[in-house]
C-alpha cells in the first residue's frame, strides 16, 4: 500500500444550523447546534483517508492557539502524521463559521485565514517527501505565499523525485485562478478540480471540453467532480469518460461539507491500494456518498472494506 501525503489548506469549521438567513443588525436567531470540526482540503483529506484505514501525513500551518490544538487533538485521535504540521504562535488559525441551510443541505460562509495565508514551501519536511509515495496538494488558491512559483517549484521537486503528485484548489477570493497554478500543473499526475473552480480557471462550461483542455495545460490524468452528476475523467490521452455518483437516499444527507475532499480522498485511497483510475475515482464517489451522511467532513467516513461491500451490493 502505498502512503499519502496531504499538504496545503487547513482550518477549523464552525457549523451552525439551521440557519436560512442571517439576523438583521441587534436581533439574534436561535439555533439548534454549533458544532466545531476540523476543515480545510489538506486536513480533511488525511482525516478521510486515516478513516478508510490508510497511512496519511499532513503538511500545514496553524497557528498555536486553542483552534489549532484542537485540530492537533483531531489529528493525532484518528492517526494522522503530525510531524510536518507548523504551529506559530505569530498567527491565528484559519477559522470558517459555517451557516447550514436545513432544506438545501448547503452552506453560507465566513472565514478567516492568517494561518493558511503564511504557508510556505519550508512548512513541507524533507521526511514528508521521503516517506510519502503519493503527494496531494490541497487548498491550492488559498495559499497566499505559497501560490504560484512556490507551488509549481516543490510539485517540479517532487515530481523529479518520482512521487505521484495530485492537485485540487479552493475557491480563490482573489478571482486570479490561473496564474496560482500554471507553474504546478505539467507536473501533475492528477488533477481533481471542481466544475464551478474549472470554470473560473480555463472558462469552459462543458465538461468535455473542459477535460481536454486542462489535459492539454499538462496533467497526465484529469478528473473534474460534477457534484449531483459525479465526476468526469480524461485518462492519459484517451477520451473523456463520466463516473456516476454512488447512490444515497436523500433523507440520509445531512450536509455536502466535505463532499469533494472525500471524493479526492477516496480516489486516491484507490489509487495507493492498486485500483485503475475508473475504479479509483468510483471508489471517491462512494466515499462522498457516506461523508455527506454526517455533520463535518470526516464523520461520516467508514473503513474501505465497509464502503467496497457497500459498492459490490450496489452493483
Amino acid at each position: 500500500m502505498k502512503k499519502i501525503a496531504c499538504v496545503g489548506m487547513t482550518a477549523i469549521d464552525v457549523i451552525t444550523t439551521p440557519v436560512t438567513g442571517l439576523p438583521p443588525l441587534n436581533t439574534v436567531y436561535h439555533v439548534d447546534k454549533i458544532r466545531m470540526f476540523v476543515g480545510g482540503c489538506a486536513a480533511n483529506a488525511a482525516l478521510d483517508l486515516a478513516k478508510l484505514g490508510l497511512p496519511a501525513r499532513l503538511s500545514c500551518r496553524l497557528g498555536d492557539d486553542i483552534f489549532g490544538q484542537f485540530v492537533m487533538g483531531e489529528l493525532t485521535k484518528h492517526g494522522v502524521n503530525t510531524q510536518s504540521v507548523t504551529l506559530d504562535p505569530q498567527v491565528d488559525s484559519a477559522v470558517t463559521i459555517v451557516c447550514l441551510d436545513p432544506v438545501e443541505k448547503e452552506r453560507r460562509c465566513l472565514t478567516t485565514s492568517e494561518s493558511n495565508d503564511n504557508f510556505d514551501t519550508e512548512d513541507i519536511s524533507d521526511e514528508i517527501l521521503a516517506e510519502s509515495d503519493i503527494i496531494f496538494m490541497a487548498g491550492m488558491c488559498q495559499l497566499k505565499k505559497f501560490d504560484g512559483k512556490h507551488c509549481g517549484e516543490f510539485v517540479k521537486k517532487a515530481h523529479d523525485l518520482g512521487k505521484f503528485v495530485a492537485m485540487d484548489v479552493m475557491w480563490d477570493f482573489e478571482g486570479v485562478w490561473m496564474p496560482k497554478v500554471a507553474d504546478a500543473l505539467p507536473y501533475l499526475d492528477l488533477f481533481m478540480p471542481s466544475y464551478d473552480e474549472v470554470v473560473q480557471i480555463i472558462g469552459e462550461t462543458e465538461p468535455e471540453k473542459m477535460v481536454e483542455k486542462l489535459h492539454a495545460l499538462g496533467p497526465k490524468n484529469v478528473v473534474v467532480k460534477l457534484g449531483k452528476q459525479g465526476a468526469i475523467v480524461k485518462e492519459g490521452d484517451d477520451g473523456p469518460y463520466y463516473v456516476p455518483i454512488f447512490p444515497c437516499d436523500p433523507e440520509d444527507i445531512v450536509d455536502v461539507i466535505g463532499a469533494g475532499d472525500s471524493s479526492c480522498a477516496g480516489t486516491l485511497a484507490g489509487l495507493a491500494t492498486g485500483m485503475n483510475l475508473h475504479d479509483a475515482v468510483a471508489f471517491g464517489q462512494a466515499v462522498a456518498s457516506y461523508c455527506i451522511r454526517a455533520q463535518g467532513t470526516y464523520n461520516g467516513i467508514r473503513p474501505m472494506e465497509e464502503i467496497l461491500d457497500a459498492m459490490k451490493k450496489v452493483k
